[in-house]
């Protein structure tokens, strides 16, 4: 059937409360240039599938179907110190639908205090009071004018509050300074002025700031000439605008009119993101097709990147783009910790200019589209970027960071019993379900399957997924999007394609949670293929067609990622093998899905993963695949454990970062549960899970180490790496790594101050361990380290290792300090701090959770909601044994836990407890005594490393 479009006139008002000149009204449109075909048409719904129903214009929204806002021009007065704003908004409106005329007006608010309603009809010159009221939860305003018309101009004149975190219209804040901030995304628009806060709401906006008294004011538009104060109007939804006013300054010029901001006092810390700003912008305008200065006319002349000092979160609106200052400023020798976080979250920022402002999704459940092009695009200027790794040991393998932080991630989240499809079923309007889905594993997930598209679909040098974001960033520029809108952006370009239709192909991935298993079993006639659901838990999932990569111990072929072929259900692959031959699928684990083989083929492999030289000549990536898949696997009771661990111990021989990347995600699973089942039980040994690290660590320890020499220049990945395993092992009580750990924190110099000289790398590892190691001491000298440190990420380091303390005075004091008002921790270091107490260990996981049961309302107005529903599924992950699990129960279940409209989202995490809990019911008892019976001489071993260790101590000084 035909695409319905509906034609409305726009009208922009000024943010005075004159009447509305109409023919004034449409002058100014037209000496904007705001063209008909892109600026004054509205897109009804349109679903995946082609048909439109009748009803369509009234399920465009569900704040007030049959009603659409042609403008807003909205007036900020703000006290900052006073920590209020008064407001005042010019709405013009339409009823289009003639059976609900007499149906109230209704927009969205939240918090905000509405203190008059007045009306004109028509842009009449008649100004006439209304009726409104607000709903109990002050979410809805309901107005009733006293005339019944078709188009109205309301006038509303409102209050507010600048004590949200991060979100709306808030007042930041660094040492005794401010900074004002807007940031609209996704549904907070509702909190800075009343309106309809939905993504296919595309009006023409304008605002006006008053009573700022900072040096700079950027947002989305220019400013009106001769006007500090109040921005020219653009066409798009609320939740798109964003504004920072600051005394930041400018600390470099990273290309052409793209300015970088942050606070005073930092000096030498901008250079590396500078070089990656300059390189990511350049390049974002080549890939996209879509040059940035062009997007619409009267934006702000310039891209605006703010370091933000207290807040990380997601800013979606054009020309304003803030970011953590720990994820951009760093000091020229630093962590690559650091730097892989920080070119990512850079890139992602950056992104989201065009995925998320150009285009934007139709409704909250299309965001996976949006969320997809973001990171996908991130990691391709990443890639670029460090396009020369293999010979510049200084850069990262962007490839590697991919698999492991990307599509292993995804792959464990989505295992989940009640893990989200990327496309919900249903249009999403209610807050929680939005902040649900696009801050949960929507982010990673869309990405890990268009990477997987693009290898399915193109070749080397054709990326469908790069070609699909140029066809909708100009065909649709500044209107929304949706699946049917990506398949068409494919199609727009695919000829023949080895998936047939693609939209049928695509459907079960976006529709459907989960993921795939390809079990691999030899025949008397080749290797047979079979695929079935995965999951933690049982449950019903489509058969999707899997994109089939191989190689085998005869070829040894790992560079070939694009498919050989698709399999549906079953396929035979007529492929024999000699009895010591192994064979591998899913090439460096490009591929959405999990692989399993028979027992035969599960022996060869850790037959050649145990000899050294057999394997170094399987591929990293695949070597990761395999702990991960394994592991995973056994968590899932589709692999016993007894091959789940032969695969682990096999990595005594191994060095790479994806490899222990894929073991430490897994085993810290284990590792919680294990001290968690040992707690408290004289009957068991304390250092079970330990023996695992004794027996995995070996070929690490000795060509790594965790004594870096400081005088020569190793590979990025390299210290990574180190990073990485120490903390681990250190945590897991390897008393090589401890006594590293001891030799390194103090200075030389001075046995009372931190040693400034302890690698960047290493300092996580280093400073938890002396606060467990060192008590008061060690704190103590931390916290004089915190007063002097220079930059925010390692502050940052310093703040989660405080978290390792024992002393349960201590944590409960340091959580409370992040509650009070006159808190020394900004909003993010809040976070980190309460993530990494609930992290560190089985009992300070318990006093985290029993802090959150008790003050959950000063985390919500202290941390702010959405790091509330974060640090929710952290303690979840947490809750590691029967006992944690029952309070945590108690807890959610309770009708007076105060969790408000975070309730569905602590219920979704109970899933996830009351899952963990199910499986440390069936196997805690079978990996316990499976590593108690299977060990191996651990005790030399360590003692060999101990020396080793000590030797390296003494040499070092």
């Amino acid at each position: 059937m035909g695409l319905f479009r509906f034609v409305f006139l726009i009208t922009i008002v000024s943010v005075t409360c004159k009447p509305v000149d109409l023919n004034i009204v449409q002058t100014e449109v037209d000496e904007l240039g705001l063209e008909p075909k892109s600026k004054n048409v509205i897109n009804v719904t349109e679903g995946t599938s082609n048909e439109v129903t009748n009803n369509a214009l009234v399920m465009r929204n569900q704040v007030r179907p049959g009603m659409e806002v042609s403008s807003y021009a909205v007036e900020i007065n703000a006290n900052v110190e006073g920590g209020s704003f008064d407001g005042r908004a010019i709405v013009n409106l339409r009823i289009f639908d003639h059976d609900t005329r007499e149906d109230p007006i209704v927009l969205n608010v939240a918090g905000l205090n509405i203190n008059s309603v007045q009306y004109a009809i028509m842009g009449g010159s008649n100004l006439f009071d209304a009726d409104y009221s607000t709903d109990d939860d002050d979410q809805i305003l309901e107005i009733e004018p006293g005339q019944l018309g078709s188009q109205y101009t309301l006038y509303i004149e409102y209050s507010g509050s600048l004590n949200g975190v991060g979100k709306g219209l808030y007042r930041g804040s660094y040492g005794d300074n401010t900074y004002l901030a807007m940031n609209l995304h996704p549904t907070y628009a509702r909190r800075v002025f009343p309106c309809m806060d939905e993504p296919t709401e595309a009006s023409i906006i304008s605002f006006s700031f008053e009573g700022l008294e900072y040096n700079h004011l950027t947002s989305n538009a220019m400013l009106e000439e001769n006007s500090q104060t109040h921005f020219r109007p653009l066409v798009g939804p609320p939740h798109l605008w964003g504004m920072i006013a600051h005394n930041f300054g400018t600390v470099n010029l990273p290309t052409s009119n793209v300015v970088l901001y942050a606070r005073p006092g930092i000096s030498n810390q901008e250079s590396q993101a500078s070089v990656a700003i300059n390189f990511f912008f350049n390049n974002l305008n080549e890939w996209t097709q879509k040059p940035y200065f062009e997007v619409i006319e009267n934006q702000d002349g310039r891209m605006n990147i703010m370091v933000l000092p207290d807040v990380s979160t997601d800013w979606n609106s054009l020309s304003t783009v803030g970011i953590w200052e720990p994820y951009v400023l760093m000091e020229p020798v630093h962590a690559v910790k650091q730097r892989a976080i920080a070119l990512t979250k850079i890139a992602e920022a950056m992104s989201r200019q065009w995925f998320g402002y150009v285009i934007y999704p139709q409704n909250w459940r299309y965001e996976w589209v949006v969320a997809g092009f973001t990171t996908y695009s991130a990691y391709e200027m990443m890639r670029m970027f460090q396009a020369d790794f293999a010979t510049d040991i200084n850069l990262l393998d962007v490839n590697t960071l991919f698999v492991t932080e990307v599509i292993q991630e995804s792959l464990l989240r989505d295992a989940y019993i009640n893990s989200n499809p990327l496309e919900p079923a249903d249009d999403l309007f209610d807050e929680d379900a939005i902040r649900d889905h696009v801050n949960g594993l929507v982010k990673i997930k869309s990405a890990a399957i268009m990477r997987m598209i693009r290898l399915v679909l193109g070749d080397d040098e054709t990326d469908f997924i790069q070609i699909a974001a140029r066809a909708l960033l100009n065909m649709r520029s500044l209107e929304t999007i949706n699946t049917l809108k990506f398949i068409d952006g494919i199609n727009s370009e695919l000829v023949d394609s080895t998936v047939g239709d693609f939209d049928e192909y695509l459907d079960p991935w976006i529709t459907s949670n989960g993921y795939p298993l390809l079990r691999v079993e030899t025949t008397f006639s080749g290797v047979l293929l079979h695929q079935t659901p995965f999951a933690f838990t049982n449950r019903e999932s489509p058969s999707r067609l899997l994109p089939i990569t191989y190689t085998t111990s005869i070829e040894k072929n790992f560079d070939n990622i694009h498919p050989q072929f698709m399999l549906d259900i079953n396929h035979n692959l007529n492929v024999f093998l000699d009895e010591e031959d192994w064979i591998l699928f899913n090439i460096q684990g490009q591929g959405y899905y999990r692989v399993t083989y028979d027992t035969v083929l599960w022996e060869r492999i850790i037959e050649a993963l145990e000899d050294p030289d057999r394997r170094e000549e399987i591929h990293p990536l695949n070597r990761a695949t395999l702990v991960d898949d394994a592991l995973n696997l056994a968590r899932a009771g589709q692999l016993g454990y007894d091959i789940a661990f032969s695969v682990v111990l096999s990595m005594e021989h191994e060095t790479e970062y994806a490899v222990w990347k894929a073991f430490v995600r897994n085993m810290n699973f284990l590792k919680k549960r294990l001290e968690a089942f040992v707690f408290d039980d004289d009957d068991l040994d304390p250092d079970i899970y330990l023996r695992m690290v004794r027996r995995t660590i070996p070929t690490f320890e000795r060509e790594i180490g965790f004594y870096p020499d400081t005088s020569i220049n190793e590979p990025s990945m390299t210290s990574l790496t180190r990073g990485l395993v120490m903390d681990h092992a250190c945590r897991a009580g390897y008393r090589p790594c401890i006594a590293a750990a001891v030799d390194w924190f103090y200075d030389p110099n001075n046995n009372e101050v931190v040693n400034p000289n302890i690698p960047h790398e290493i300092r996580p590892a280093v400073y938890c361990t002396m606060v467990r190691e060192g008590g008061e001491d060690a704190i103590e000298a931390l916290l004089n380290r915190l007063e002097i440190e220079p930059t925010h990420y390692e502050r940052v380091v310093i703040l989660e290792s405080l978290a390792c303390s024992d002393d349960p005075d201590f944590i409960n004091g340091y959580l409370m300090q992040t509650i009070v008002s006159n808190s020394p921790y900004s909003v993010e270091e809040r976070v980190k701090i309460f993530a990494a107490v609930a992290e560190s260990s089985y009992t300070n996981a318990d006093l985290a959770r029993d802090f959150m049961r008790l003050r959950v309302n000063e985390i919500r107005n202290m941390y702010g909601v959405e790091k509330l529903e974060q640090l929710i599924y952290v303690l979840a992950e947490n809750m590691a044994d029967g006992d944690l699990t029952r309070e945590f129960e108690i807890w959610v279940q309770s009708s007076f836990n105060n969790l408000e409209d975070s309730q569905m989202t602590a219920e979704r995490a109970l899933a996830y407890v009351q899952e963990n809990q199910n499986w440390g019911d069936k196997y805690t008892d079978d990996v316990y005594e499976w590593i108690d019976e299977n060990h191996a001489p651990t005790l030399v071993l360590s003692l060999v490393a101990l020396c080793v260790s000590v030797m390296a101590a003494i040499f070092n000084n």
